[in-house]
Order: C-alpha cells, then sequence, then structure tokens
C-alpha cells in the first residue's frame, strides 16, 4: 500500500501540490484531518466575477450578470465590513476589463452538463501512482486555446510558480490546444504562458513523491505532531484562532 492509498487520497491538484510545498501545516490539517481555512473575500470575489465572465460570454446580459455576481457576493458575507467592502467594488470593473479582453475569441465550449471541463494526468513514482486533476475555466476550440482566468489586485509580468504548475497540468492534458492565464485587476490586464512544461512537472514530480513518502512513513496524527508548521505564514491569515487550535 502507498502512501496515497494509506490515507484514502484517490487525487492531487496543482492546489494540493502548491500547498504542501509551500504550507504542509495547512495541507496536514486539511488533507488528512478534513479542516480548511475559511474563504476569505478575496477568494470568494474571484469566484463571483469569474462567474460573471462566463455568462456574459455565453451570451448573458453584462448588467445582469454583474448584478448576479453582486448579490452572491452580498449572500456570502452577510454583514459586511472594510475588507469586504473593497473586495466588492472591485468586481464590476474587473468582469468589465476581463469581458474586453476576452470577447473577441467567442462563446466558450463547456460539456454537456454545463460544469467546467476535467482533465487528468497521471504521475507516476517508484511503487505508486495518482492521478492530477484540474478543471478548466474556459475552453475556446476555434481558436485551438484554454485560457484561465484570475482576477487580482496586481497584475504580474511573469507567472508565480504555483500559476506555472497549474498551466504546466493543462497544457499536458491540453497537449493539441494552447494554455494562456489571463491577470485582470480593476484596470489592468495581462495574458501569460511562461514555464517550461516537462521542467516544472518534474519538479512537481519530485514534491508529490516526497508527499507519498511522508504519507506511507505516517498516520494522521503522527503527522500533526511532526509536521513543521509556520503560524506567520500568509495562509493562516484571518485563521489564527484554527491554528491555535489545532496546532497548540
Amino acid at each position: 500500500m502507498d502512501g496515497f492509498q494509506k490515507h484514502d487520497i484517490d487525487h492531487l491538484s496543482a492546489s494540493s501540490i502548491n500547498l504542501w510545498s509551500n504550507a504542509p501545516d495547512v495541507w496536514v490539517m486539511q488533507y488528512l484531518h478534513g479542516i480548511r481555512t475559511p474563504m476569505g473575500p478575496a477568494t470568494w470575489r474571484g469566484i463571483c466575477a469569474e462567474d460573471a465572465v462566463v455568462e456574459i460570454l455565453s451570451g448573458g446580459s453584462e448588467r445582469q450578470a454583474i448584478d448576479k455576481a453582486l448579490a452572491k457576493f452580498d449572500n456570502r458575507f452577510l454583514i459586511g465590513n472594510e475588507a469586504t467592502t473593497k473586495e466588492r467594488e472591485l468586481i464590476e470593473p474587473m468582469v468589465q476589463l476581463a469581458y474586453e479582453h476576452l470577447m473577441e475569441f467567442g462563446k466558450p465550449e463547456f460539456p454537456e452538463d454545463g460544469k467546467q471541463e476535467k482533465i487528468s494526468i497521471t504521475a507516476k513514482g517508484d511503487g505508486w501512482a495518482i492521478p492530477v486533476i484540474g478543471f478548466l475555466d474556459l475552453v475556446f476550440p476555434q481558436h485551438g486555446v484554454v485560457i484561465d482566468l484570475k482576477t487580482t489586485t496586481r497584475v504580474p509580468s511573469t507567472m508565480s510558480a504555483e500559476h506555472q504548475l497549474q498551466r504546466a497540468i493543462y497544457q499536458k492534458a491540453k497537449g493539441n490546444m494552447g494554455v494562456k492565464f489571463l491577470y485582470v485587476s480593476a484596470k489592468k490586464a495581462n495574458m501569460l504562458e511562461d514555464g517550461d512544461v516537462n521542467e516544472t512537472l518534474a519538479k512537481a514530480k519530485k514534491q508529490i513523491g516526497r508527499m507519498e513518502a511522508f504519507l506511507r512513513h505516517c498516520d494522521k496524527d503522527t503527522a500533526r505532531e511532526i509536521v513543521p508548521v509556520n503560524p506567520t505564514s500568509f495562509y493562516w491569515r484571518g485563521s489564527e484562532d484554527l491554528f491555535d487550535k489545532f496546532y497548540g
């Protein structure tokens, strides 16, 4: 029995691999003990904005899509504060700018169920194999391109290593199509496709191998006791009480 089977982990994703690499203490809590840090207003803003963009590209009304996104955000944060208000105000300009940069691609294609297309590649090592999955934001077969939309307050000039891994997984799975990431703030947008796919996946495989070995040698309580912890990591921002409760 390999480490993944031991802990009933049947797949990985770019986010789980990145979390293991950057914050193993959060990873252990989330993937071995089933406790997640709460979703903050910035993350929820991104979800609401991206939903609106998809609706507009699919033929929906821009005004109605934005209003629905704002209502969805408000339903999540019934009592607003300075942080939620700031993120809410970004939704409309982000949606409008994203649409301006994507409208030339036309209507995206989705599976018959209307959900995002699921992709999967397999990572293999010594005695183990596990699927690495992902879900595609926008697929434009007529242009031969997949575009992942990232809303952000700071548009990068180069993709982060974490996003390069996500793109590499998508590119490996959709080898006959290009994969690009569109970064959109309230005022700026940038389309990027950085990183060598094979090199990025080779580095990820090493991390997955270390993850498997860790899991093979630990039960979940031992993992909790020995994993390095970093309470000052931004991954714990807003969840300091959860850190204290889980790690003491």
